[in-house]
């Protein structure tokens, strides 16, 4: 198991939220052995997937209400940035292929490191973050990473958005790069964060807690007298 594999597993909901992580089985289902599942666990945490817990040890996260809303909150301040970065990047004469591939196979094309078959929430997802690449700005792709898992797993939560004006959005804001209309790529990236809050909490709200599940405490045993 790594990191990543562990990741998907919970964004697909294959590993529901509030379950409890038991290393020895997810090996056996991985067919891995226990090692691998030990090292993963503390990168997930990071990542914002698993929460470990006093005595139950790791169980995966629950999303909560106030967990999108930070999500939101951090994507409208990063990500336009990300887009501005990315079009000096593409002005001064760097690769925007790999960027324009994500939005082609975000429009539904298949390519060798996004399959068509995989969902568009991924797809989206991995344009996201081809911008950020782009960017080639070494912290803020360290801080976008840290929510990076959060993102695809509420993109995942709401397939509702997949739809073509998102696509339409996405392309506006490739064209801009690729044109080094900095200003207007920047924009369009904080235009597009806010419309997706304003379409996608509700559905979320929906869906998710307001708070956290409180973590019961678990009952001693009684001793007798000496």
């Amino acid at each position: 198991m790594h990191a990543h594999g562990g990741g998907h597993q919970i964004i697909t909901g294959e590993l529901a939220m509030g379950s409890k992580l038991n290393e020895r089985e997810i090996a056996e289902r991985l067919e891995v052995s226990r090692i691998p599942v030990r090292e993963a666990l503390p990168i997930l945490e990071s990542e914002g997937f698993i929460t470990s817990q006093p005595r139950r040890g790791a169980v995966v996260h629950v999303l909560t209400v106030t967990d999108a809303t930070e999500v939101f909150d951090l994507r409208r301040q990063l990500e336009p940035m990300a887009s501005a970065f990315a079009a000096r990047r593409a002005s001064a004469g760097a690769d925007v292929t790999p960027m324009l591939a994500a939005l082609r196979s975000a429009h539904g094309a298949s390519t060798p490191d996004a399959p068509s078959d995989a969902p568009p929430s991924t797809r989206n997802s991995d344009l996201h973050e081809e911008i950020i690449a782009l960017a080639d700005h070494a912290l803020l792709r360290r801080v976008t990473k840290l929510m990076s898992g959060r993102v695809r797993w509420l993109f995942r939560l709401t397939p509702q958005r997949d739809t073509a004006a998102m696509w339409i959005e996405h392309r506006d804001i490739v064209d801009a790069i690729v044109a080094g209309q900095a200003d207007v790529a920047e924009l369009l990236n904080a235009a597009h964060v806010e419309r997706g809050r304003i379409e996608s909490m509700p559905l979320l709200e929906a869906q998710l807690p307001r708070e956290a599940p409180a973590v019961k405490a678990r009952r001693r045993r009684a001793t007798s007298p000496q």
